[in-house]
């Protein structure tokens, strides 16, 4: 049964993930596709052909039909007239959302991603060239346009900061062996745990979806969603600090007048003082597999190397409290508050503390 301290702690870093996520989420999700539109000078275009193809010498109505054969569409419609006005006079082109007028008259209306647009105006024809713009094709749109729920990235991430920094924490009990809350959570939950999850999350939007042109990077065309599981995949390293995190703010040891009572994110225990034959400590290695993870996280990256050695190479204090009955229960000492209150009761009790601990 899960305490209240323990809701809290898993409360909290859901909203913390689930704020970090969904940010890098909306401020990379690209709009696809978009309308590119210019105005086209079929005349300066034969003039530019290269002289062994023969179209310089086609008369222009000629050289006009052949190349939009198959690919022209006729307006009449004044909006697209002020469109090709105002690309004339500027001499570039222009994007539109497939929803903005004049552009979401063309759902539908043809095949392939390019197409011509014949105006008529005054007994003269006026031709624009429209364009599919897929993310990673040039020239870039702009960025308003490509991202549309950029705006919303950082109000969803501080809704999730909040939610993370405004969860009830565990009061400070002058009596209770506790982990330091910067330590303990703020620093692993705000430094390296969100940094894995976020930057993880996010290479797959920057990498995949501009190589295979796509709005999000879940793409089975080419395998490209293998590359995105593969880095998705690094993100369990920043989610499992988070759980860490959270089981270290959820531990605590509460001394009462003649037991323990130790609570964890599994629950709550209470162990009398006569159940505990002794108190020891030692010293505790850092997980083989996180050190593993970080060579291999060196190879995509030398700068993670320098981190993984001075990890391999720590060993952090720990005391264990071993029961009658062969159970027992170890806890770090780095970063805890208390701990000598707990070896002055556990000795006022009668219980052995072997070695005495020098904290």
């Amino acid at each position: 049964m899960l305490t209240r301290r323990a809701k809290c702690a898993i409360v909290r870093r859901v909203f913390l993930i689930g704020g970090t996520v969904a940010a890098v989420t909306l401020a990379l999700w690209q709009q696809s596709p978009l309308y590119r539109v210019e105005s086209v000078d079929f005349a300066n275009r034969q003039k530019e052909e290269p002289g062994w193809t023969g179209r310089r010498q086609e008369p222009l109505k000629d050289y006009v039909a052949g190349r939009t054969e198959g690919r022209l569409l006729h307006r009449a419609d004044r909006a697209w007239l002020v469109v090709y006005e105002d690309l004339a006079r500027d001499g570039q082109h222009r994007f539109f959302l497939p929803a903005w007028p004049p552009v979401n008259e063309l759902a539908g209306a043809f095949e392939g991603d390019f197409t011509y647009i014949a105006l008529e105006c005054d007994g003269q024809t006026h031709y624009l060239g429209v364009t599919t713009w897929h993310p990673g094709d040039f020239p870039v749109a702009p960025a308003h346009l490509r991202y549309l729920w950029r705006r919303f990235a950082s109000l969803v991430f501080l809704v999730g900061l909040l939610g993370y920094l405004l969860i009830p924490w565990p009061k400070r009990d002058p009596d209770a062996v506790a982990y330091a809350r910067f330590t303990g959570a703020l620093l692993p939950d705000l430094g390296l745990g969100m940094m894995f999850v976020g930057v993880f999350f996010a290479l797959p939007w920057l990498i995949v979806s501009c190589q295979a042109g796509t709005s999000h990077p879940l793409i089975l065309d080419g395998g490209w969603i293998v590359l995105t599981l593969i880095l998705w995949g690094f993100c369990l390293f920043g989610l499992a600090i988070h759980a860490v995190a959270a089981w270290y703010e959820a531990w605590c040891i509460r001394i009462a007048g003649d037991h323990l009572v130790m609570e964890s994110i599994r629950g709550v225990e209470r162990v009398p003082f006569a159940d505990i034959e002794r108190l020891t400590h030692g010293v505790r290695e850092p997980p083989r597999a996180l050190i593993r993870a970080g060579l291999l996280i060196s190879l995509l990256n030398w700068r993670a190397a320098g981190p993984t050695l001075l990890v391999a190479s720590r060993s952090d204090p720990v005391l264990c409290l071993i029961a009658r009955d062969g159970r027992r229960w170890t806890f770090g000492l780095t970063g805890i508050r208390n701990a000598e209150r707990l070896i002055d009761v556990l000795q006022q009790a009668g219980i052995a503390v072997d070695p005495d601990p020098v904290l």
